[in-house]
């Protein structure tokens, strides 16, 4: 099966940054994040294969009781290539160390492999995946329309997100102590 690592986003955070998702991909005529819903997150580790997932969970298991939860930000708009548009995320050097951490661990794990987007980690959180630059530029124009977004959040859980069939679902939520 297909995973993938993230840190689920919630509270105030989460309403804004689904209204978002649900108003700017159909407003502008790009309805990729609308079709394939996923919970509001930063991805942790790319998706990955494993026939097995035991392994996976107990090492989360373990790795959550040795890290403090930590502090990170939504500060603003940013984007990817005039393909994606997301929310910014600033992280603390304690949210920092517990990716790299993360990912020191589950390289452990037989069959799963770091990607280049793992090592040079981009947090954020996708409003919209655009598929031409004059979508991206109607999009991105739209959101310097809006007042910058500014939250403070508490990087307090890992969670498996599972793919058994097209649409990812949330498989197990770790808390970060």
């Amino acid at each position: 099966m297909e995973y993938v690592l993230v840190y689920l986003i919630r509270g105030k955070t989460q309403k804004y940054h689904q209204k978002l998702v649900k108003e700017v991909g159909p407003k502008f005529g790009e309805r990729y994040m609308i079709e394939n819903p996923l919970p509001s997150h930063i991805t942790l580790k790319s998706p990955f294969e494993l026939d097995n997932s035991k392994e996976l969970e107990y090492t989360l298991k373990l790795f959550v009781k040795k890290h403090k939860s930590s502090k990170i930000k939504v500060v603003g708009f940013g984007n990817f290539r005039r393909f994606v548009a997301f929310l910014k995320i600033k992280l603390s050097k304690q949210s920092i160390k517990i990716q790299k951490d993360l990912l020191k661990e589950i390289r452990k794990i037989k069959g799963i492999e770091l990607h280049k987007f793992d090592i040079k980690w981009k947090p954020h959180a996708a409003i919209s995946y655009c598929n031409t630059k004059e979508s991206f530029d109607k999009i991105w124009d739209y959101l310097k329309t809006l007042d910058k977004p500014k939250f403070e959040l508490n990087f307090d859980n890992i969670t498996i997100l599972s793919k058994p069939k097209k649409l990812w679902k949330i498989y197990r939520f770790y808390k970060l102590r």
